[in-house]
């Protein structure tokens, strides 16, 4: 099993790096050759186009997935966790007629910072692009570059769910508008049995984590 596990680790992380890293430059690449060839400071759009190619990529896969049965079931408990969680911050008893009468669309999901982070990511690399003209030339040294300006992102993200999910204004209302958007794929209303499963591990690690603060 511990094989098995890192086989599947590195699996998953070449699989991402080839689908939402080397894909996008690929296809910019080929658009750029076939398509803006000439055109000057084309290579300016690059991370504008790589970015939708990488939205269009996630939804793809996201939609794909959630097809199958067993992935249904996961995300099932994925709208049982959230419900919960509303049910919790709205200072309601965890029970399961409170917590079936929640919402299942939350700004600090997981689905929703990824979301943020592929936006982010476009203003991050157009600003490379701008600093350093030259980067988009070779491909490799472009994938290093976005590779190592990742934490960066990944950070901003970070901060902008945790702001998101404790102010309820017209700027995190637009912003977190399409990260809830894909929790309509990425979250199923649960049955009763789900939301039992998903309040006990809540109070779980309420009792592991008494002075956590997750509103």
């Amino acid at each position: 099993m511990a094989v098995v596990g890192v086989v599947s680790a590195v699996l998953g992380v070449v699989l991402s790096l080839a689908l939402f890293m080397y894909l996008p430059a690929f296809l910019v690449d080929m658009f750029d050759k076939y398509i803006t060839s000439g055109v000057l400071d084309a290579h300016r759009l690059h991370p504008l186009f790589e970015g939708i190619i990488k939205i269009v990529i996630f939804i793809i896969y996201m939609y794909a997935v959630s097809r199958m049965p067993d992935i249904k079931r996961v995300f099932m408990y994925h709208g049982a966790e959230h419900k919960t969680i509303f049910c919790y911050e709205n200072n309601l008893p965890l029970t399961v007629e409170n917590v079936r009468k929640q919402g299942r669309f939350h700004p600090r999901c997981g689905t929703s910072f990824m979301f943020v982070m592929m936006i982010i990511s476009i203003f991050v690399s157009t600003a490379l692009i701008v600093v350093f003209p030259g980067l988009s030339a070779s491909r490799p040294l472009w994938v290093l570059a976005k590779l190592l300006v990742l934490p960066l992102i990944m950070g901003i993200g970070y901060e902008f769910i945790k702001y998101a999910g404790r102010h309820d204004n017209l700027f995190t209302k637009i912003c977190s508008a399409p990260g809830l958007w894909m929790q309509r794929i990425s979250t199923v209303e649960p049955t009763d049995d789900m939301i039992e499963v998903g309040i006990a591990a809540f109070k779980r690690v309420l009792e592991m984590e008494p002075d956590c603060d997750i509103k």
